[in-house]
């Protein structure tokens, strides 16, 4: 409440802040802030837990493990994020940063009808999701970073390629489109199932990144 009160009746603040010394000289920089005008909204803070880092803090022994749940949740001793993303592996290695989240075996065609395995854990994200929840977090972000290999023009999910059946892109195999379209939804639907409701999902990570 003091600082909503300090703001609105100093609606532009100026700052100035040293800079760092260089060899050549010092010099101070002035930010000024203007908080009479709005230009997003911000919907909260968080963090992702893909490339198995959720299976560190799943890993952790009981009382560290909940040291490390606080630092991140926490909304009076902790940084109290509130947005979750969570990585959609697609590989079938265990050892993969991106290990397959619901492992479907290689489809013979778009239209055949998938194998989805789902083993609870999520390579330990789906433990993290549940904690999150009991912090208070609703918004939670499940974002994939390659469709499933077999689904790819580069049969895998590195080093680019794109998603049969998209613009100016014709496999052999066919339109994978819907199949992975299907394929994220099943996601959602396991989180689902365990209690964790997914509100964004995403079906590609870096789109412009080669």
């Amino acid at each position: 409440m003091q600082l909503s009160s300090f703001l609105l009746l100093a609606p532009t603040i100026s700052l100035t802040l040293a800079a760092p010394e260089t060899h050549l000289q010092k010099r101070a920089v002035t930010l000024t802030v203007d908080v009479s005008k709005t230009y997003q909204t911000i919907d909260g803070f968080g963090f992702s837990e893909a490339f198995q880092r959720a299976n560190q803090i799943v890993n952790l022994p009981a009382a560290k493990q909940r040291m490390v749940l606080d630092v991140f949740f926490n909304t009076t001793s902790g940084a109290g994020m509130s947005i979750l993303r969570n990585g959609i592996g697609s590989s079938s290695d265990s050892r993969s940063d991106l290990m397959n989240s619901i492992l479907v075996t290689k489809m013979s065609s778009p239209s055949a009808t998938p194998n989805y395995t789902w083993d609870g854990k999520d390579s330990g994200q789906l433990f993290v999701s549940k904690e999150a929840q009991k912090y208070g977090v609703k918004t939670f972000y499940a974002n994939a970073w390659s469709a499933p290999p077999f689904m790819k023009t580069n049969n895998n999910e590195n080093n680019g390629g794109y998603l049969c059946g998209v613009s100016g892109q014709n496999c052999a195999s066919g339109d994978w489109k819907q199949a992975y379209a299907n394929y994220l939804v099943q996601y959602v639907r396991f989180y689902e199932s365990e209690g964790v409701k997914i509100t964004h999902l995403g079906f590609l990570n870096e789109p412009d990144f080669t």
